[in-house]
């Protein structure tokens, strides 16, 4: 498919309420569409995948997905769409598309690229569509405009906003325009809010992603039910949409429940609370939600405090808080941003946030360019908001003119230099996050131009020498001159000299590491 359909750009622009047709199928394929016999079994279509250079394990996932590819002639039918496909992509990457999308056979490669120019002509973001929802790929085109179409005249959505809704419901569009229009309007039922209002498109937006997977009637039932066994009002029809409750039984929803009771030793009003401020627990099984409470529990929180977390920050009931991940982000959260468990359970967001792509580099930047940490005025807690929600792009733009000399630049090389040093510091090394924080010049020190080598010397060291231990010099490690180190730790009785044709020896294993 097209990655970067430019030339489409700005055109094809959808009307708020006029459906589109901006851009038509191109002439389906006459043989998938043509009635035709039969194969004569299963084998023969699947030696025809092979012929084609598909591997075995995706023909199976293929053929038991997609069972009507066994019906195809061979001749007239699956042999020229194979062919077709693999003339345009050939046949590892027709592989790679077929296992993402079984279907993908039932059009036409310019079919497909159809479907995917006309999202990005509107602004959609269609490479994410593509890998969310490949079905709708192979949907015809004037069908998938129709969808669009009925959301944005339902919603009375403008072109603008279009894009996210698109973004976060990718999913409607395999459906019809009836089906999708009721979802909608159930919707606005539940909420007992007009279809149109503001508060209606806010909601919508933060629902879970599978809305539209449950038809009108099974959502208006499995919600209502919710409500009415929970409690809440309102404000649990809200919770249960954006949870995917609704692809619970009620049956389900209410053994577990009862089960969670039981585990958790809950009243009949703490269940509730807990239920309706966090419908997530029960999509999973009561015994893993039980056991990640308890789990993260066992690190200080409170009861109270575990309950809090998992109700205000849903994601969290899913974690497991013995893993190594995250104990890890735990004992930075606690130890090197030295985060009280009350501070911690007032922002439960930090709790779901990546340790490597967002809590370290980001803290270590301020650190570095601003000397923000617990022993100066300006406390960690005072920027934990730019910390856990400001994006990327977001956060550099506001920090990056504050750095001290030598400027420092908050990118993707910083980030990436921050995630080596993390992994050699942990991995490589096996320091604890206690160690890093009592020598926090570490994270600042060059793996490839220091770290690694001086590292290596003093394991070299503890090797020859009984009572020296190489854990014990973090801080002249991190610290010292390649001269003052070379000075306090070459040997003459060992034999060991730390000088440049040691380090470059050295940095000859650590090609994966380039800060």
């Amino acid at each position: 498919m097209p990655t970067n359909p430019t030339h489409l750009q700005g055109q094809g622009r959808l009307k708020p309420h006029l459906p589109v047709r901006s851009l038509t199928l191109s002439k389906s394929m006459e043989t998938p569409a043509a009635k035709s016999k039969p194969a004569a079994n299963a084998e023969a279509a699947r030696a025809e995948f092979c012929r084609a250079g598909i591997p075995d394990e995706v023909t199976s996932k293929v053929l038991r997905q997609y069972q009507s590819y066994q019906r195809w002639d061979i001749d007239t039918k699956l042999r020229p769409a194979l062919k077709l496909w693999v003339e345009q992509f050939g046949s590892q990457q027709l592989a790679a598309r077929l296992h993402k999308n079984p279907r993908l056979l039932l059009r036409t490669p310019e079919e497909c690229s159809g479907v995917y120019l006309w999202l990005a002509s509107i602004g959609a973001d269609a490479e994410r569509v593509q890998h969310q929802v490949p079905d709708v790929m192979v949907r015809p085109l004037d069908q998938v405009q129709s969808t669009v179409w009925a959301v944005q005249q339902v919603l009375q959505l403008t072109d603008d906003q279009l894009p996210a809704f698109l973004k976060r419901h990718a999913g409607c569009l395999l459906f019809t325009p009836a089906r999708v229009g009721q979802t909608l309007h159930t919707v606005a039922e539940l909420l007992a809010v007009p279809v149109t209002s503001e508060d209606m498109h806010e909601v919508v937006m933060l629902c879970g992603q599978q809305l539209f997977k449950p038809d009108s009637a099974k959502l208006s039932q499995l919600v209502s039910f919710f409500c009415e066994e929970f409690g809440g009002g309102q404000h649990a029809a809200r919770s249960a949409l954006r949870s995917n409750i609704y692809q619970v039984s009620a049956e389900t929803m209410k053994a577990r429940a009862a089960e969670l009771r039981a585990l958790l030793g809950w009243t009949e009003d703490e269940l509730n609370q807990g239920v309706t401020t966090n419908p997530m627990v029960l999509t999973l099984r009561p015994s893993t939600v039980a056991s990640n409470m308890h789990k993260l529990q066992a690190h200080g929180f409170s009861s109270t405090q575990a309950m809090y977390v998992f109700a205000s920050c849903p994601s969290t009931t899913g974690y497991d808080w013995s893993s190594n991940a995250n104990r890890e982000k735990l004992t930075y959260l606690r130890h090197v941003l030295q985060l009280s468990l009350a501070e911690l359970t007032s922002r439960p967001v930090l709790l779901s946030t990546s340790l490597a792509r967002k809590i370290g580099p980001r803290s270590e930047f301020l650190y570095a360019c601003m000397g923000i940490n617990p022993d100066t005025t300006l406390a960690v807690s005072s920027v934990l908001s730019y910390i856990q929600t400001y994006s990327d792009a977001k956060f550099a733009a506001h920090f990056n003119n504050l750095s001290a000399n030598p400027p420092l630049v908050y990118d993707d090389q910083f980030k990436r230099h921050w995630q080596q040093r993390w992994t050699f510091l942990v991995c490589e090394m096996g320091l604890s996050c206690a160690d890093i924080c009592a020598c926090r010049p570490l994270l600042q020190t060059s793996v490839l131009n220091t770290l690694a080598p001086r590292w290596q010397f003093l394991v070299l060291l503890e090797t020859a020498e009984t009572h020296f231990k190489a854990v014990d010099h973090l801080t002249a490690l991190a610290t010292l001159s390649d001269e003052h180190f070379a000075r306090a730790f070459s040997s003459a009785s060992t034999g060991l000299v730390y000088d440049q044709n040691f380090m470059h020896c050295a940095r000859g294993n650590l090609s994966r590491f380039c800060c």
